[in-house]
């Protein structure tokens, strides 16, 4: 029999923030496959679940920082083949990922993967907490209230697009903001909302770090797990 496949968000950082239904999971499968880059010294994803892997294999699965579709789906492939090997043992597999499972995450591209070479494989996705509304519920911010909109926006590789975007959306969530931070505080300090926006970095982990000051950061290194909340009405 074809094992079970799991796709578990872990959430932003903090251990306690993962559902009861992943830490079940994870206490019970036989394999927890964790996504690992180079650029890690160890998975993130496994930083924040490890406690509640009691027995598991852990199986990596190399996710390299590249935007070079070809070397990407070569490693999604590979991943895919390794987890299918397990399922096909009849081993339940849980693949986690920081966030939540179906947002901006591998565990996506890998699940296709399988599911092509397993057509009929019993697949769960398990949610996770997303960095963003942790940040805002840390902040004690509403994200939307009432009839108001917001959007979730990744990596602009053009961040003057963001003058459209905030001409429609009143909240808007920047994510992976590093590479063009500066460029984007640019955009902001243009449209007079430079002082209405709120910057988050790593957070649940010690390094922690929020400030409302985007301007002083324009010239230092972020971190990629990072975000910028902007909120045009005002804190």
């Amino acid at each position: 029999m074809t094992g079970k496949l799991y796709g578990i968000g872990v959430g932003p950082g903090a251990a306690d923030l993962l559902t009861v239904r992943a830490v079940n999971i994870l206490k019970a499968v036989d394999v927890v496959c964790i996504p690992c880059s180079s650029a890690e010294k160890k998975s993130v994803a496994l930083t924040v679940a490890q406690s509640y892997i009691e027995t598991a294999e852990i199986l990596e699965v190399s996710t390299p920082m590249t935007r070079d579709a070809a070397v990407l789906d070569a490693c999604w492939d590979q991943g895919a083949e390794k987890i299918v090997q397990r399922l096909r043992q009849g081993k339940s597999v849980a693949f986690i990922t920081i966030g939540d499972c179906v947002l901006y995450s591998t565990y996506t591209y890998l699940m296709k993967k399988v599911q092509q070479l397993v057509p009929d494989v019993d697949i769960v996705s398990v949610p996770g907490i997303t960095s963003y509304s942790a940040s805002a519920a840390y902040l004690n911010l509403p994200l939307a209230e009432g009839a108001e909109k917001f959007v979730v926006i990744p990596a602009l590789d053009d961040p003057s697009e963001l003058k459209d975007i905030l001409g429609i959306f009143p909240n808007v969530i920047l994510m992976k903001v590093a590479g063009q931070f500066a460029k984007l505080v640019d955009v902001l300090e243009q449209l007079g909302l430079v002082d209405k926006a709120v910057y988050i970095s790593r957070l649940g982990y010690e390094e922690q770090f929020v400030t409302y000051d985007l301007r002083a950061l324009k010239n230092k290194k972020l971190d990629y797990l990072s975000l910028i909340i902007v909120k045009q009405g005002g804190f």
